[in-house]
């Protein structure tokens, strides 16, 4: 077999908290082996060519075996770290994908039982289970024996063990010399009330204690929430039916609890691909730039639109004008009907990842400006442009992270629900180690930062 080429340093980590979090992330992973052309059931590369080419387009985010599985072929698994207390989620995607998890003795961390929707229940045992019973610096240095260049998070907010085990992994990534100064990218993902099966209530006030940690720990804290996912997985149902989903490859009689979030997923997992297009593939931006452009943009909360929200025509940007004028396309997060995008702000930013074919000319870059323009009246100077090399046979796509004034519109009507809230819950979390002194800081300091 072809002698190994080394793999670039300073790899990113997906650690993917609670039962939302293992199903996006995997989904993403998922995401990313197929648009490249690999097989997600048994990645593997062959010879040194191909795993130099494939290597380029993969970044970091992936890592080889050191032997061969399968003769004249390296398998090679994701840096991906499984978390839950609650072990059937990470169980199924483990068992649905034997081989692109193979290190499942170092992906998954498990516990018994969940958080009962309860924040700081999730905070506490994270930390009593997960951080000290478990060694953590260990089992993130099995899957990354280089230093830690990054982590992405997925996860739900609105639950007990989503939004808690991120807040409190996060603080441990930024608070531990060793993985410092990794960057932090959080993609916090709002229920859908009515809809997704949580308490309104505790559901605010673990809101308001994730955003307070993101503020604090996340360099780059991406939002989308599950009405607007919800609405654009309906809207794009038949396109969505010909992409396959882990969910897809889960047995049949334990589908229920996945399939009504597969479309959801799948629209969730492309936005975490684009994000991690910026800087996985040969680009000029690296992840920690996003801490760079955020430090000082107020909120620092942004959001994906997505261009298209399912890939479709060829890799030339005429594809992405082509998906905008059949409807194929959506922001991720509801900016509600009283917002006028025509108004914009002048703080208001915009960082577009454009993935096509070759160069970007100056004609086609003046067209992805205006395309943000028309459509959030963003000032030019406020916009930029990541070019990332579409891989022979993928279709062409914007993902536009926006920066605007209107997530915090948005999100302070959870403030006030939760302060309203918390009497009734304040024993039940005070029992597990969270204050209300520390909640009525966290509603201050989120309260202060999106007002």
């Amino acid at each position: 077999m072809a002698k190994q080429a080394p793999l670039a340093p300073n790899p990113v980590i997906m650690a993917c908290m609670g039962h939302a979090g293992v199903g996006i992330g995997a989904e993403a992973y998922r995401w990313v082996l197929t648009d490249i052309g690999a097989d997600p059931k048994a990645p593997s590369l062959k010879g040194e060519k191909e795993q130099l080419e494939i290597l380029r387009k993969y970044g970091t985010t992936i890592m080889r075996f050191g032997t061969s599985l399968r003769k004249g072929e390296v398998p090679i698994v994701p840096r991906a770290l499984l978390v839950d207390l609650d072990p059937r989620s990470a169980n199924l995607i483990l068992q649905a994908y034997p081989e692109l998890f193979a290190m499942r003795d170092r992906h998954a961390l498990y516990g018994l039982g969940g958080a009962a929707r309860n924040w700081a229940e999730g905070r506490s045992r994270f930390r009593g289970e997960i951080e000290e019973k478990h060694d953590l610096p260990a089992r993130l240095n099995s899957i990354s024996p280089e230093p830690v260049r990054g982590f992405i998070l997925p996860f739900s907010m609105g639950g007990g063990t989503g939004g808690s085990f991120s807040s409190a992994f996060i603080e441990y990534a930024k608070s531990n010399a060793s993985t410092n100064p990794a960057t932090v990218a959080t993609f916090g993902i709002i229920p859908e009330f009515g809809w997704d099966p949580v308490i309104y209530e505790p559901a605010c006030i673990s809101i308001v204690l994730t955003l307070a940690y993101q503020m604090k720990y996340a360099d780059a804290p991406i939002l989308m929430d599950n009405k607007m996912l919800r609405a654009n997985g309906e809207k794009q149902k038949a396109r969505l039916a010909k992409r396959v989903s882990i969910v897809d490859d889960l047995p049949k009689q334990i589908q229920v609890g996945w399939k009504e979030y597969r479309n959801m997923n799948l629209i969730s997992a492309h936005a975490i691909a684009g994000f991690m297009n910026s800087f996985i593939r040969e680009t000029e931006w690296d992840m920690s730039n996003y801490r760079t452009w955020l430090a000082a943009q107020k909120p620092k909360f942004v959001i994906p639109w997505l261009i298209p929200l399912v890939p479709q025509g060829g890799s030339e940007l005429k594809s992405v004008l082509d998906a905008m004028k059949d409807g194929n396309e959506g922001i991720l997060f509801d900016l509600g009907e009283d917002h006028d995008a025509s108004n914009g702000n002048p703080k208001d930013s915009a960082c577009v990842i454009v993935k096509s074919k070759g160069l970007l000319t100056a004609e086609e870059r003046a067209t992805v400006r205006k395309i943000v323009q028309d459509r959030f009246k963003i000032e030019d100077r406020k916009i930029i442009i990541i070019k990332a090399p579409a891989v022979e046979g993928e279709a062409a796509a914007l993902t536009v992270l926006l920066n605007v004034k209107a997530v915090g519109e948005r999100l302070l009507p959870y403030v006030a629900d939760a302060e309203d809230a918390w009497d009734s819950y304040k024993g039940e979390y005070e029992k597990k180690g969270l204050s209300q002194t520390d909640f009525k800081q966290a509603v201050l300091d989120v309260t202060g930062h999106l007002a």
